[in-house]
């Protein structure tokens, strides 16, 4: 049997060790204080500030002096203060106008003004292109530049195509027109134009003339989607001479024929016959001919479009250009594209004729949905002649769209529309561009001619926050918005409105309806 000893506790053997483990850890715990205050010590040595004097800084080759270094102020003008400070001193853009928000980088003022811009020679086009995702306030820049441009004495013309305007229309102090079935505007291609006081009689009658070919067949090939045939475009001009007596320039002549009268017209040959004399062209055989151009007027007429097109001559739509702006409502008939398309045409026409006059001030005119409007060859063919007229004509133009493969996805890669589409872009002295999706980026650098690190940092722009190239040069901008502004632009309200207290039966329902297509709603 083993023996084990026990240990008294309390010994003198314990206590020494106890003792001793003290002191170890007391010797131990000074020593890595002390350590721990050299690395400070070292670390700030490294880090911090170098310790300087009245005679310079302290340590080996600090170039200690005897007396204190004194340097005079460094005094220069501002265009040499950019060089020192490129990121912090930007001089900005030369000219005046509207404040748009702040310069990013420099935090400066950034002030926009097309007209001012060209006049200034920074760009040779006065157009300027917007794009960005739905969410990054694009059409918020649009209507902050037109309201804030009426102070400055600039009219603004503007197609709506979603509704979007009518806050803008009651802070400036405009009526909008508004189209649709049923709400008793006629948008008449046929109406006629005010004569200027510098014109004769003779080339007023010719000028209308020719804008009423063109604008009917403009609407007849929206409408067959495609060119009118020569049979065709002839039948149209026959018609619209008979209806107006353009041949003998008799007393009775209609001044302001409508779409019916014409197609009345077409189905009776013997008023226009005698014009083709001489062509050996048997009538039966025209007739049968230009067959289409007579159906697709009668839908023009009495089809899904009745009621836009054609109506009483005292219904006939007219923008009213002496207002601060002139707003086309087109909300009612967005649901299609062809019935969009045409009230475009038929309101491109109308601008066209208001800014040839000699008397018509600047204008600015915006296009919100530029995609729908490079879907169809005669509408972006007429805004390809006004963008090119736009010096001549004293208008800046600023086409606006959400992604540039909308532009691609408007015909195949080598059709006319995104050959005139591409060159719209090119043509523009300003392209504005928000952020842009990881897939759209390849794109935006071929249309906005971005560099890398511009095309890079179109994924990572906030709201409100755009990449602006004015001619050769960039500019990062944050649009700031006033109080007023905020409620203008704020479109998304209806989906963050409060959850209704009650059910709406069908009685508010009807009512409601009514009171939005009439534009009588709050």
């Amino acid at each position: 049997m083993s023996r084990r000893v026990l240990r008294r506790e309390g010994s003198l053997a314990d206590r020494i060790e106890q003792r001793a483990a003290a002191r170890d850890l007391a010797q131990a715990q000074a020593i890595y204080d002390r350590e721990q205050r050299a690395l400070r010590r070292q670390t700030e040595r490294l880090l911090g500030p170098v310790a300087v004097g009245r005679g310079g800084a302290y340590g080996k080759a600090a170039g200690r002096v005897f007396w204190q270094l004194q340097l005079p102020p460094l005094t220069t003008t501002s265009a040499q203060l950019c060089s020192v400070y490129p990121f912090v001193s930007d001089p900005g853009l030369p000219v005046d106008g509207p404040l748009i928000g702040l310069e990013v980088y420099s935090r400066s003022a950034f002030t926009f003004s097309l007209h001012e811009l060209y006049r200034a020679k920074v760009i040779t086009a006065p157009n300027m292109v917007v794009t960005g995702e739905i969410g990054t306030a694009k059409s918020s820049l649009l209507k902050t530049l037109a309201f804030r441009g009426v102070p400055f004495g600039q009219k603004f013309y503007i197609t709506d195509v979603k509704g979007e305007y009518e806050q803008l229309a009651a802070l400036a102090g405009i009526k909008p027109v508004r189209i649709g079935p049923g709400l008793g505007v006629i948008m008449n291609p046929l109406a006629g134009i005010r004569r200027y006081p510098h014109q004769t009689e003779e080339q007023w009658r010719q000028l209308q003339r020719s804008r009423r070919l063109l604008l009917l067949e403009g609407l007849l090939e929206i409408q067959l989607g495609g060119p009118l045939h020569e049979a065709e475009r002839s039948l149209v001009e026959y018609a619209v001479d008979a209806v107006t007596r353009e041949q003998d320039a008799s007393a009775d002549r209609m001044a302001t024929p409508t779409l019916s009268v014409v197609l009345a017209a077409m189905g009776k040959p013997e008023l226009w016959v005698h014009r083709l004399d001489g062509l050996h062209y048997p009538v039966t055989v025209f007739v049968d001919d230009s067959r289409r151009v007579r159906l697709a007027l009668e839908r023009l007429i009495s089809g899904a479009l009745g009621g836009v097109f054609d109506g009483p001559v005292e219904s006939n739509a007219r923008l009213d250009f002496t207002q601060p702006g002139a707003i086309l409502d087109l909300r009612t008939i967005r649901a299609s594209d062809q019935m969009t398309a045409m009230a475009m045409t038929c309101a491109q026409s109308w601008l066209e004729t208001e800014l040839s006059a000699p008397d018509a001030p600047p204008r600015v005119c915006f296009y919100d949905e530029f995609a729908l409007i490079a879907r169809h060859l005669p509408l972006i063919r007429r805004m390809r002649e006004q963008l090119k007229l736009a010096r001549a004509l004293g208008i800046a133009n600023v086409l606006a769209f959400h992604r540039f493969s909308d532009l691609a996805a408007s015909g195949s890669a080598d059709s006319e529309q995104v050959r005139i589409a591409r060159g719209l872009i090119e043509d523009s002295g300003v392209r504005v561009s928000y952020r842009q999706a990881t897939g759209s980026l390849d794109q935006a650098r071929e249309f906005l001619g971005t560099s890398d690190v511009e095309t890079d940092l179109l994924r990572y722009l906030r709201q409100g926050v755009g990449l602006w190239k004015i001619g050769t040069r960039s500019f990062v901008v944050k649009h700031q918005l006033s109080q007023a502004e905020t409620a203008m632009v704020h479109t998304d309200s209806r989906m963050e409105a409060d959850e209704l207290a009650e059910p709406v039966n069908g009685a508010d329902y009807d009512a409601r309806l009514e009171a939005v297509t009439d534009g009588t709603s709050a």
